[in-house]
């Protein structure tokens, strides 16, 4: 759900587990555009080490998608269900110079997680993506992508966040408030 070379992004978004892919598909497509089939390869990497004082490391994600690779790092936070995301992201066009620059950093492996699924889009700039996660399942996620964000953009971000979930015929009971990484117990 990224674009290569965004720098400090706002990205709001929440995530629903489903149980019927077929049905949910059907449903997106009565209200947004397939966008085509993803395949996403996430890994999570940190640093340490750079401040003594820093309560963790540093951790960022190497994306490698079929047409490219992107490194993103955030600051996320949390309202209820959804998840708030100041992202700055880049692509690498040499991904084997990039690894040997983590190497000198002293990068440390923390876990990888596949998305293989559908993408979908609104005329509205909202981005609905129909995921399996192994081993977690099906889910859909749903995001908007914000160039600032204050109490208005995220009130009326969560109203159509909600409004995807709700046209999908899911319940607000499954809704996952929490991160893939702490589901996968990382």
């Amino acid at each position: 759900m990224d674009q290569p070379d965004r720098a400090h992004m706002v990205e709001i978004e929440l995530k629903a587990r489903i149980a019927d892919r077929k049905a949910v598909e059907v449903q997106l497509a009565s209200f947004m555009r397939f966008a085509g089939d993803i395949d996403k390869r996430d890994e999570y990497w940190e640093v340490s080490g750079w401040n003594p004082l820093a309560p963790a490391a540093f951790r960022f994600r190497i994306r490698a998608e079929p047409a490219r690779t992107t490194v993103t790092f955030k600051e996320k936070t949390f309202d209820g269900n959804i998840e708030i995301n100041r992202e700055s992201e880049f692509s690498v066009d040499n991904e084997a110079v990039f690894r040997k620059f983590m190497e000198k950093l002293e990068a440390r492996f923390v876990y990888a997680k596949r998305k293989i699924g559908t993408r979908w889009e609104s005329a509205e700039s909202l981005v609905a993506e129909v995921v399996e996660v192994e081993p977690l399942g099906l889910f859909l996620e749903v995001e908007c992508v914000c160039e600032q964000l204050d109490s208005e953009a995220l009130d009326e971000a969560k109203c159509r966040l909600y409004e995807v979930i709700d046209r999908c015929g899911i319940p607000r009971a499954n809704l996952e408030p929490r991160p893939y990484s702490q589901m996968l117990g990382y």
